[in-house]
């Protein structure tokens, strides 16, 4: 018995391509109908860092040096970011590099070439393997009409975007793969997803606890999946965190042999824990101690009386004294609140589990319903915080034709939240209902909805719930939907 197809061959060959040029069009829908690359305040951040690191490297190159801005959207200096002696850890230096190569090059846009190649590659590879065991069934449709639905939803807008946001569901897709199929796929297919899921985890800072979150379910899919080689599944997990965690360790190294300066990340849990409640009160209880670096902070935030200057953003960026703090600290203080956060969260947990549990559960499930493409959109502040980033084939980053979003930004957050949730009520249908899909195939879709919720507890538990974090992996849903639905109903017919 065999799987063919009713078209005649020319027409299927044809149609290759064709499906192929209409699944670009719909990721690059939002770049053409903008006329100009997204961005946002963090975007000169990463050239600075990457021109940093070139000109280290020994690429030196006379051009004017591009300022990092604050989170308010003020431009600052690249070396008043990290204090001196140290190096800001909080961003890539990967992807910092991309970023600062294609600047170089004059094709910042080449950020988008990198989006592009991985989503289509992620999703392509998906669709290869899932389909394997179907003879006469063509790949193409089935990695192009599940990007077209996905390009309904926020994945356009991310794919535009000058951040490395588009790598976060790049990494769970591909993690995603691995912990299912793993035992199935061929060692070029492993190599592959194995090379770009590992791209994406040093992408971001947050992409390495994501993968922690999603290695617990890699063991628990390989144990359900069947009994032979179950270890191989999460060894290819472990083998992308191996990856990032080297990573963050050759950053250090590097930092210290280059520069001979310390790595810094920004006090992200600390603000967290303090904007939820138990790390402030963990401060009134314990402080002033000398033994407690953060009471240094704690001594900070009594100069106002502002309540705002107890959110997180602000404790972390701002540097106006009536809501910032840790910025308006001396700079060895600054070192040593930032040195500590690990082990104020371990304290405060100690202290105050049950709050501190919740506290995280609250923030996940908030992130869980914010997932506008508001935060995508280029603001004025946004485009002075870039002024100084100009090697963009379009020139110096500008607002493009969506930046007015007032207008449209509702009604298209409507019509994709109705898309999300039908797309997800359909993922459940799919897995719980007896039908033609495989067991591997459920398991896929569970794994990436995990991997959602993971990004939902990072980006919400550790830093703060924000849209951007959210619409940057919510496409996986009408993307999952759709090929679900297409495996379920595969229009061939069988003959004997």
């Amino acid at each position: 018995m065999s799987l063919v197809s009713d078209r005649p061959v020319a027409s299927r060959v044809l149609a290759g391509p064709v499906w192929i040029a209409m699944a670009l069009a719909a990721m690059l829908s939002v770049l053409i109908l903008n006329g100009a690359p997204l961005f946002y305040f963090d975007t000169g951040g990463y050239v600075a860092q990457g021109e940093t690191a070139l000109g280290q490297l020994g690429w030196r190159a006379d051009i004017p040096a591009v300022s990092t801005p604050g989170q308010d959207g003020a431009a600052a200096p690249a070396a008043d970011v990290a204090v001196k002696g140290t190096v800001d850890g909080s961003r890539s230096a990967v992807y910092a590099l991309f970023a600062g190569v294609f600047d170089r090059l004059g094709a910042l846009e080449g950020l988008i070439a990198l989006n592009v190649i991985g989503v289509f590659l992620s999703v392509w590879l998906m669709a290869r393997v899932v389909l394997r065991s179907g003879q006469g069934t063509r790949v193409a449709p089935f990695v192009a009409l599940p990007i077209i639905v996905a390009s309904l939803g926020s994945l356009p807008f991310f794919i535009a975007y000058l951040m490395p946001d588009a790598l976060t569901p790049i990494m769970i897709l591909n993690l995603a793969l691995l912990s299912v199929y793993g035992r199935q796929m061929r060692w070029w297919e492993i190599a592959l997803a194995l090379a770009m899921a590992s791209f994406a985890i040093m992408s971001h800072l947050s992409h390495l606890a994501i993968a922690v979150l999603m290695l617990p379910v890699a063991v628990i899919v390989g144990a359900v999946l069947g009994h032979r080689r179950w270890w191989l599944l999460p060894t290819l997990v472990a083998a992308v965190l191996a990856v990032g965690y080297g990573e963050q360790m050759a950053l250090r190294a590097a930092a210290s042999a280059v520069a001979k300066s310390d790595v810094i990340i920004k006090p992200f849990i600390t603000a967290r824990l303090i904007q939820d409640g138990p790390g402030r009160n963990y401060l009134e209880r314990h402080c002033p101690d000398p033994a407690i670096a953060t009471c240094a902070l704690a001594e900070a935030l009594s100069h106002s009386d502002n309540p705002m200057r107890f959110t997180a953003s602000h404790i972390v960026f701002q540097t106006n004294p009536e809501l910032g703090s840790f910025r308006l600290l001396p700079p060895e203080k600054q070192v040593g609140v930032a040195q500590e956060q690990v082990r104020f969260f371990l304290d405060v947990l100690k202290e105050a589990p049950v709050q501190t549990t919740l506290a995280f559960v609250r923030n996940m499930l908030i992130q869980t319903t914010m997932f506008s493409v508001d935060m995508t959109i280029p603001t004025p502040s946004q485009q002075t915080a870039n002024v100084d980033v100009t090697g963009a084939l379009s020139g110096p980053l500008a607002l493009g034709r969506l930046a007015p979003m007032d207008a449209w930004i509702g009604p298209v957050t409507f019509v994709q939240t109705v898309l999300y949730g039908a797309a997800l009520l359909l993922i459940v249908l799919l897995t719980l209902l007896p039908g033609r899909i495989p067991a591997e195939v459920r398991a896929l879709a569970l794994v990436v909805l995990a991997g959602i919720l993971a990004n939902a507890l990072v980006c919400g538990g550790i830093s703060q719930p924000a849209t951007r974090y959210g619409a940057r992996v919510i496409w996986l849903l009408p993307l999952m939907a759709t090929l679900m639905t297409m495996v379920a109903l595969r229009p061939y017919r069988r003959v004997e």
